[in-house]
């Protein structure tokens, strides 16, 4: 099966929520991949301050993140005015249609600005559909696997660090980005990947249901 990266042609700017910012982080050279795509790279408050609530696990990714702020490959931005309003609905109501904070900020700051959002998660991913219909989104598998990226790093690289999300931030991977990562990886390393191996099966149970 063909993969085509949603970040085909990407020139607006990128609002990157935390589940993305950890896969990245997770490969070992965030930097190297969010300076490839070469686009204004805007992160919440909210969400530097979800991935710093981390430390008090032993989790090491506000530290890492630190540099990229300092440096401004990532710029850190302020909900004010309809991006605030926006975030307030989607933190309010009923639990299966309200969002963590951290989410609710990037998709809300994303529509306000007309920029895009990359998100992995599935719920967030549907509640952007339902209230911001031409919002885009993008995944972390999107990233990866651009043309800009594939570029910068190479294939061997950009394996190795995919390799890296998959085993230490379980990286999110959606039916239709299978195929496209697990060559980039090697059937053999698909074991180690727990989200892939969890894909797999259930890739399998369909299949089996489908042909009997």
């Amino acid at each position: 099966m063909t993969f085509s990266s949603f970040l085909t042609d990407q020139h607006e700017a990128l609002v990157l929520d935390a589940s993305v910012l950890i896969n990245l982080l997770a490969t070992g050279n965030a930097g190297s991949i969010l300076l490839a795509l070469d686009v204004p790279l805007l992160v919440t408050e909210h969400v530097v301050r979800e991935i710093g609530r981390g430390i008090s696990d032993g989790r090491l990714e506000s530290e890492m993140l630190a540099p990229l702020i300092e440096d401004q490959v990532l710029i850190v931005e302020e909900l004010t005015g309809p991006s605030l309003e926006h975030f307030f609905e989607m933190v309010s109501g009923q639990t299966s249609n309200t969002l963590g904070d951290g989410e609710a900020a990037t998709l809300a700051l994303a529509h306000s600005k007309g920029f895009s959002a990359a998100i992995d998660e599935r719920k967030a991913t549907r509640i952007a559909a339902e209230r911001f219909g031409k919002l885009k989104l993008i995944t972390t598998v999107d990233i990866l696997a651009c043309a800009p990226v594939q570029a910068s790093l190479g294939r061997a690289r950009l394996a190795s660090m995919t390799l890296q999300a998959l085993r230490l931030a379980r990286m999110q991977v959606w039916d239709h980005q299978f195929d496209w990562v697990v060559q980039l990886i090697g059937q053999e390393n698909l074991g180690e990947c727990p989200s892939l191996k969890k894909l797999s099966r259930r890739r399998s149970t369909a299949l089996s249901n489908y042909q009997a």
